[in-house]
Protein backbone atom coordinates (compact mmCIF):
# COMPACT_ATOMS: atom_id res chain seq x y z
CA UNK A 1 0.00 0.00 0.00
CA UNK A 2 1.23 3.42 -0.81
CA UNK A 3 1.61 5.40 2.17
CA UNK A 4 -0.18 9.03 2.24
CA UNK A 5 1.65 11.63 2.21
CA UNK A 6 1.46 13.59 5.76
CA UNK A 7 -1.25 16.98 5.15
CA UNK A 8 0.74 20.11 4.67
CA UNK A 9 -0.39 21.50 7.38
CA UNK A 10 1.28 18.98 9.51
CA UNK A 11 4.85 19.66 8.16
CA UNK A 12 4.40 23.69 8.55
CA UNK A 13 3.06 23.14 12.68
CA UNK A 14 6.34 21.63 12.90
CA UNK A 15 8.01 24.62 11.65
CA UNK A 16 5.69 27.44 13.08
CA UNK A 17 6.48 25.17 16.58
CA UNK A 18 10.28 26.02 15.94
CA UNK A 19 10.23 29.18 15.17
CA UNK A 20 7.75 29.68 18.39
CA UNK A 21 10.38 28.41 20.30
CA UNK A 22 13.58 30.14 18.69
CA UNK A 23 11.81 33.52 19.30
CA UNK A 24 10.72 32.67 22.80
CA UNK A 25 14.53 31.49 23.53
CA UNK A 26 15.58 34.89 21.97
CA UNK A 27 12.86 36.70 24.18
CA UNK A 28 13.75 34.99 27.35
CA UNK A 29 17.34 35.96 26.37
CA UNK A 30 16.93 39.54 25.61
CA UNK A 31 15.26 39.91 28.64
CA UNK A 32 18.24 38.35 30.77
CA UNK A 33 20.75 40.53 28.37
CA UNK A 34 18.76 43.80 29.32
CA UNK A 35 18.81 42.82 33.26
CA UNK A 36 14.81 43.34 32.60
CA UNK A 37 12.95 42.50 36.09
CA UNK A 38 10.05 42.91 37.99
CA UNK A 39 11.16 43.41 41.61
CA UNK A 40 9.62 41.87 44.31
CA UNK A 41 8.51 43.12 47.51
CA UNK A 42 6.80 40.00 49.55
CA UNK A 43 5.67 42.23 52.63
CA UNK A 44 2.44 43.26 54.43
CA UNK A 45 1.62 47.10 53.10
CA UNK A 46 1.85 49.93 56.77
CA UNK A 47 -1.49 50.71 57.89
CA UNK A 48 -2.87 53.64 56.16
CA UNK A 49 -6.01 55.93 57.20
CA UNK A 50 -9.64 55.97 55.54
CA UNK A 51 -8.75 59.25 53.54
CA UNK A 52 -5.75 60.44 52.16
CA UNK A 53 -2.24 59.04 52.52
CA UNK A 54 -0.23 59.15 55.69
CA UNK A 55 3.25 60.11 54.80
CA UNK A 56 4.72 59.87 58.61
CA UNK A 57 6.48 56.53 58.16
CA UNK A 58 8.47 58.00 55.39
CA UNK A 59 8.91 61.12 57.21
CA UNK A 60 10.50 59.75 60.15
CA UNK A 61 12.61 56.75 58.18
CA UNK A 62 14.43 59.97 56.24
CA UNK A 63 14.86 61.74 59.28
CA UNK A 64 16.97 58.61 60.72
CA UNK A 65 18.94 57.91 57.18
CA UNK A 66 20.04 60.97 55.06
CA UNK A 67 22.75 63.25 56.99
CA UNK A 68 24.13 66.56 55.60
CA UNK A 69 26.81 64.56 53.79
CA UNK A 70 24.90 61.71 52.09
CA UNK A 71 22.55 59.04 52.99
CA UNK A 72 23.35 56.67 55.31
CA UNK A 73 22.96 53.07 53.37
CA UNK A 74 23.73 50.68 56.64
CA UNK A 75 20.79 52.30 58.33
CA UNK A 76 18.49 51.73 55.24
CA UNK A 77 19.53 48.53 55.32
CA UNK A 78 19.07 47.51 59.19
CA UNK A 79 15.32 49.13 58.35
CA UNK A 80 14.66 47.06 54.98
CA UNK A 81 12.01 44.84 56.23
CA UNK A 82 10.11 48.24 56.96
CA UNK A 83 11.01 49.74 53.75
CA UNK A 84 9.79 46.70 51.98
CA UNK A 85 6.24 47.48 54.19
CA UNK A 86 6.32 51.08 52.60
CA UNK A 87 7.13 50.12 49.07
CA UNK A 88 4.06 47.84 49.48
CA UNK A 89 1.90 50.53 50.40
CA UNK A 90 2.64 52.31 47.26
CA UNK A 91 2.26 49.49 44.95
CA UNK A 92 -1.55 49.29 46.46
CA UNK A 93 -2.85 52.72 47.44
CA UNK A 94 -2.23 56.29 44.81
CA UNK A 95 -3.74 58.72 42.81
CA UNK A 96 -4.53 56.41 39.91
CA UNK A 97 -5.42 53.04 42.17
CA UNK A 98 -7.66 55.24 44.64
CA UNK A 99 -8.08 58.27 43.51
CA UNK A 100 -10.81 59.44 46.22
CA UNK A 101 -7.82 59.60 48.56
CA UNK A 102 -6.21 62.27 46.40
CA UNK A 103 -8.47 64.82 45.13
CA UNK A 104 -6.36 67.61 45.16
CA UNK A 105 -3.12 68.45 42.53
CA UNK A 106 -0.54 68.42 45.73
CA UNK A 107 -1.79 65.59 47.06
CA UNK A 108 -0.93 63.85 43.90
CA UNK A 109 2.59 64.94 43.37
CA UNK A 110 3.71 65.03 47.04
CA UNK A 111 3.03 61.21 47.07
CA UNK A 112 4.99 60.92 43.12
CA UNK A 113 7.37 62.51 44.87
CA UNK A 114 7.78 60.36 47.65
CA UNK A 115 7.23 57.41 45.63
CA UNK A 116 10.20 57.76 43.43
CA UNK A 117 12.39 58.54 45.78
CA UNK A 118 11.35 55.88 47.66
CA UNK A 119 11.93 53.53 45.11
CA UNK A 120 15.39 54.83 44.47
CA UNK A 121 16.41 53.65 48.12
CA UNK A 122 14.76 50.43 47.78
CA UNK A 123 16.21 49.84 44.48
CA UNK A 124 19.52 50.38 45.76
CA UNK A 125 19.30 47.80 49.10
CA UNK A 126 17.93 45.50 46.82
CA UNK A 127 20.90 45.26 44.45
CA UNK A 128 23.35 45.89 47.73
CA UNK A 129 26.32 46.43 47.61
CA UNK A 130 26.90 48.33 44.70
CA UNK A 131 29.21 51.63 44.13
CA UNK A 132 26.93 53.28 41.44
CA UNK A 133 23.56 53.18 40.38
CA UNK A 134 25.12 52.34 36.90
CA UNK A 135 26.30 48.88 38.44
CA UNK A 136 22.74 47.52 38.22
CA UNK A 137 23.01 46.07 34.57
CA UNK A 138 22.51 43.27 32.64
CA UNK A 139 25.01 41.50 29.98
CA UNK A 140 24.31 43.78 27.39
CA UNK A 141 24.23 48.14 28.34
CA UNK A 142 22.36 49.96 25.58
CA UNK A 143 23.30 53.10 27.88
CA UNK A 144 24.71 54.02 31.27
CA UNK A 145 22.07 53.65 33.28
CA UNK A 146 19.72 51.34 31.84
CA UNK A 147 19.35 48.49 34.31
CA UNK A 148 18.74 50.91 37.05
CA UNK A 149 16.68 53.39 35.43
CA UNK A 150 14.71 51.56 33.17
CA UNK A 151 15.33 47.66 33.56
CA UNK A 152 13.52 47.68 37.25
CA UNK A 153 9.88 47.50 37.51
CA UNK A 154 8.45 48.23 40.30
CA UNK A 155 4.55 47.95 41.25
CA UNK A 156 3.29 51.41 42.29
CA UNK A 157 -0.05 53.03 42.61
CA UNK A 158 -1.64 49.47 41.14
CA UNK A 159 0.42 48.89 37.90
CA UNK A 160 4.00 48.03 36.78
CA UNK A 161 6.53 51.15 35.90
CA UNK A 162 10.25 52.03 36.00
CA UNK A 163 11.64 54.86 37.36
CA UNK A 164 11.97 56.46 33.60
CA UNK A 165 8.77 56.44 33.52
CA UNK A 166 8.09 57.44 36.76
CA UNK A 167 10.06 60.58 36.26
CA UNK A 168 9.50 61.87 32.85
CA UNK A 169 5.78 60.31 31.88
CA UNK A 170 4.43 61.49 35.26
CA UNK A 171 6.21 63.08 37.68
CA UNK A 172 7.27 65.90 34.86
CA UNK A 173 3.28 65.91 33.80
CA UNK A 174 2.47 68.21 36.71
CA UNK A 175 4.68 70.86 34.45
CA UNK A 176 6.75 72.47 37.48
CA UNK A 177 10.29 72.08 36.82
CA UNK A 178 11.14 72.50 40.60
CA UNK A 179 10.66 68.44 41.08
CA UNK A 180 14.07 68.17 39.34
CA UNK A 181 15.33 69.48 43.14
CA UNK A 182 13.03 67.45 44.77
CA UNK A 183 13.69 63.80 43.09
CA UNK A 184 17.11 62.16 44.08
CA UNK A 185 18.98 59.28 42.03
CA UNK A 186 21.27 57.83 44.79
CA UNK A 187 24.05 59.88 42.86
CA UNK A 188 26.49 62.51 43.93
CA UNK A 189 25.60 64.99 41.55
CA UNK A 190 21.76 64.44 42.17
CA UNK A 191 19.99 67.45 44.04
CA UNK A 192 20.48 66.54 47.70
CA UNK A 193 17.76 63.91 49.48
CA UNK A 194 16.35 65.71 51.77
CA UNK A 195 15.72 64.20 55.36
CA UNK A 196 11.80 64.88 55.84
CA UNK A 197 8.72 63.68 53.34
CA UNK A 198 7.32 66.32 51.14
CA UNK A 199 3.54 66.69 52.13
CA UNK A 200 0.48 68.36 50.63
CA UNK A 201 -0.12 70.81 52.74
CA UNK A 202 3.62 72.71 52.32
CA UNK A 203 4.69 71.47 49.28
CA UNK A 204 4.76 74.90 47.06
CA UNK A 205 6.74 76.49 50.14
CA UNK A 206 8.92 72.95 50.28
CA UNK A 207 9.34 73.03 46.54
CA UNK A 208 10.41 76.44 46.76
CA UNK A 209 13.16 75.43 49.32
CA UNK A 210 14.90 72.74 47.72
CA UNK A 211 14.79 74.63 43.82
CA UNK A 212 16.64 77.56 46.42
CA UNK A 213 18.80 74.99 47.53
CA UNK A 214 19.78 73.58 44.27
CA UNK A 215 20.28 76.88 42.39
CA UNK A 216 22.63 78.34 45.51
CA UNK A 217 24.75 75.13 45.53
CA UNK A 218 28.21 75.21 44.16
CA UNK A 219 27.73 71.52 42.91
CA UNK A 220 25.13 72.79 40.84
CA UNK A 221 25.55 76.26 39.84
CA UNK A 222 29.24 78.26 39.69
CA UNK A 223 30.52 80.78 38.07
CA UNK A 224 34.38 80.35 37.13
CA UNK A 225 35.49 83.63 36.30
CA UNK A 226 39.33 82.45 35.69
CA UNK A 227 37.08 80.18 32.93
CA UNK A 228 34.66 83.26 32.40
CA UNK A 229 32.00 80.28 32.73
CA UNK A 230 28.62 79.68 34.33
CA UNK A 231 29.08 76.15 35.12
CA UNK A 232 25.63 74.32 35.95
CA UNK A 233 24.45 70.91 36.79
CA UNK A 234 23.73 68.39 33.55
CA UNK A 235 20.12 68.57 34.98
CA UNK A 236 19.97 71.87 33.65
CA UNK A 237 20.80 70.44 29.99
CA UNK A 238 18.68 67.36 30.01
CA UNK A 239 15.78 69.07 31.28
CA UNK A 240 16.20 72.55 29.57
CA UNK A 241 12.76 72.68 28.20
CA UNK A 242 11.03 72.26 31.58
CA UNK A 243 13.45 75.19 33.25
CA UNK A 244 12.85 77.59 30.74
CA UNK A 245 9.19 76.97 30.11
CA UNK A 246 8.97 77.45 34.04
CA UNK A 247 10.97 80.86 33.72
CA UNK A 248 8.54 82.22 31.04
CA UNK A 249 5.30 81.55 33.71
CA UNK A 250 7.34 83.33 35.99
CA UNK A 251 7.48 86.49 33.55
CA UNK A 252 11.09 86.03 32.96
CA UNK A 253 13.04 85.22 29.72
CA UNK A 254 12.69 81.58 28.99
CA UNK A 255 16.33 80.79 29.69
CA UNK A 256 18.40 78.24 31.93
CA UNK A 257 19.63 81.05 33.90
CA UNK A 258 16.60 83.26 34.25
CA UNK A 259 15.03 80.21 36.13
CA UNK A 260 18.42 80.15 38.38
CA UNK A 261 17.89 84.03 38.89
CA UNK A 262 14.64 83.45 39.89
CA UNK A 263 15.24 81.14 43.16
CA UNK A 264 18.74 81.19 43.81
CA UNK A 265 19.92 83.50 46.93
CA UNK A 266 20.69 86.65 46.16
CA UNK A 267 24.73 86.33 46.18
CA UNK A 268 24.49 83.68 44.29
CA UNK A 269 21.98 85.28 42.02
CA UNK A 270 24.01 88.54 41.39
CA UNK A 271 27.25 86.19 40.67
CA UNK A 272 25.48 84.50 38.07
CA UNK A 273 23.75 87.82 36.71
CA UNK A 274 27.18 89.25 36.63
CA UNK A 275 28.61 86.81 34.85
CA UNK A 276 25.84 86.92 32.11
CA UNK A 277 26.61 90.11 31.92
CA UNK A 278 29.92 89.98 31.24
CA UNK A 279 29.33 87.18 28.11
CA UNK A 280 30.36 84.07 30.00
CA UNK A 281 29.17 80.76 28.41
CA UNK A 282 27.13 78.64 29.94
CA UNK A 283 28.29 74.95 30.19
CA UNK A 284 27.62 71.70 31.33
CA UNK A 285 29.26 69.95 34.36
CA UNK A 286 29.96 66.02 34.12
CA UNK A 287 27.81 64.25 36.64
CA UNK A 288 29.34 62.24 39.31
CA UNK A 289 27.36 59.02 39.28
CA UNK A 290 29.07 57.75 42.27
CA UNK A 291 26.54 56.67 45.03
CA UNK A 292 25.57 59.43 47.79
CA UNK A 293 26.38 57.22 50.30
CA UNK A 294 28.34 58.71 53.70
Amino acid sequence: MTERPKPWYGRWWGVVLLIASVIGAAGLLTIKALGLRSVTVDAQPLDQPENGFDHDWWNDALGRWVRPTGVDYDAVRSEEKELRRFIATLGEIGPRATPERFTAEPERLAYYINAYNALVLFAVVDNWPIDSVHDVRGWLDPRAGFGFFYGLRFRLDGRAVNLYDLENDVIRGFDDARIHAAINCASKSCPALMPYAFEPARLDDQLDAVTREFCSNTTHVRVDDDAEEIQLSAIFEWYQTDFQEHARRLGRPATIVDFILAFAVPEVAADVDRARTGDFDVVFRPYDWALNGL
